[in-house]
């Protein structure tokens, strides 16, 4: 019974966050078009890069390492207390970073300089992500459900408005504020629970403990690999399809990519919640071979059923969830949800590898799939003309990424 409503708790706080995600894209679509979400496209990937990295882009490795540590007090306090210092310092940087490059920074992202006061808020909004990371982390490895599902719950609903506000009356400027919006308002609640903690007034901010750093650097290493190479991409084949064929294929593209990560986060978070932590502590490469096989053939058999409901009804969906101008996105969503299937399953063994802290391997599959889209977006995007190729390719490289985890996976079973 707990482990079913800690599902149905995640689940919902997931939930909200898929919607609001939902209900955002809607707003820009419907005020700005396809053009204005293809200007927007560099920013967006800008700001799934500093979500994921604020504060380090510690969050899997807090959740890991507090779950180990939940029944020792001490070492518990002492991990939280170094995993803050280590946080804050990331974020610090970060700030200064921002602010100091705000102006080249805004002139890749928007194409002028004149936007560079959105970045310096960026810079400093991230600082509250980090801080929301650090709970919500905490939250997780603790398997306290409740709190991290309210945290999301209230963040999530609570920028609704302020986003319909900002995108309504505001353009583009107002956009790339209600997006970061979205992600910063979530610091409210999180303050109040952290405030009502037993851990408040206990974590030393200037900790330094460099066996606790040194296990933090790798997931660093591992989430910036994965935050930085797919967004990265996003922006070397965004430019490609609005040199070839303008900002509104490239926004078409673009609302298909926001509609996907807000699917498969549902997914990554399951993942993350439920699957890491079993194969964390898990030594028996043969029980983590049966947790493979059992997780992959779930999250399978789930994407699968969304994906028919999703193509079967994708012209009513596309439109409901963005607007009339995403209608040519209909006879190209097949090729994205069969990209996404091969996708998700290999993160299922992605895990493996983040659960591990294989660090060297983690890295080399970001890398490896990145290279693939890249390559076959570019290659079959300037054969078969514009957007068409870029799904096309998208949907072979996961397909291959897929096959080499598994023959990978295979291989380290069997040593």
């Amino acid at each position: 019974m707990k482990a079913i409503r800690s599902a149905l708790l995640t689940s919902s706080a997931h939930l909200s966050k898929l919607l609001v995600g939902f209900i955002l894209l809607k707003f820009i679509a419907l005020y700005l078009g396809a053009e204005g979400l293809g200007t927007l496209g560099h920013f967006m990937s800008a700001v799934t890069i500093v979500t994921l990295l604020a504060g380090g882009g510690v969050v899997n490795g807090i959740i890991k390492y507090v779950s180990e540590y939940r029944t020792q007090s001490r070492r518990l306090l002492g991990f939280i207390s170094a995993a803050t210092t280590y946080s804050c310092s990331f974020a610090v940087i970060v700030l200064v970073g921002g602010v100091a490059f705000s102006k080249p920074i805004s002139g890749f992202l928007f194409g002028s300089a004149g936007f560079y006061w959105v970045v310096m808020l960026l810079a400093v909004a991230q600082l509250g992500f980090a801080f929301t990371n650090m709970v919500t982390g905490v939250c997780n490895g603790l398997r306290d459900t409740k709190t991290y599902a309210k945290i999301q719950m209230i963040g999530n609903l609570a920028a609704l408005p302020v986003a319909w506000i900002l995108v309504a009356n505001y353009g583009v400027a107002g956009a790339a504020i209600a997006i970061v919006s979205v992600f910063f308002i979530g610091v409210f609640p999180a303050w109040y629970f952290f405030r009502v903690s037993p851990f408040f007034g206990r974590i030393s901010f200037a900790a330094i403990n460099g066996d606790d750093f040194k296990k933090l650097s790798s997931f660093t290493l591992m989430l910036a690999t994965s935050a930085l190479a797919f967004p990265i991409v996003e922006i070397i084949v965004r430019e490609f399809l609005i040199r070839q064929s303008g900002y509104a294929e490239a926004g078409i593209w673009q609302g298909a990519i926001k509609l996907s990560s807000a699917y498969l986060g549902f997914f990554g978070v399951f993942l993350a919640y439920y699957f890491m932590p079993l194969i964390s502590a898990e030594k028996d490469k043969q029980v983590i071979r049966h947790h493979v096989m059992r997780f992959m053939l779930l999250i399978m058999g789930l994407f699968f059923i969304g994906a028919v409901t999703l193509y079967g009804g994708r012209s009513f969906i596309v439109p409901l969830l963005l607007s009339k101008e995403f209608i040519p996105l209909e006879s190209l969503i097949i090729y994205q949800l069969i990209g996404d299937f091969f996708k998700i399953s290999a993160y299922v063994i992605g895990f493996v590898g983040v659960a591990k802290a294989a660090t060297k391997v983690y890295v080399g599959a970001e890398i490896l799939q990145s290279i693939l889209f890249l390559g076959l977006a570019v290659l079959l995007g300037s054969s078969l003309g514009g957007a068409k190729g870029v799904f096309i390719g998208y949907m072979l490289a996961y397909a291959f990424y897929f096959i080499v985890c598994v023959c990978f996976f295979v291989s380290w079973v069997r040593k």
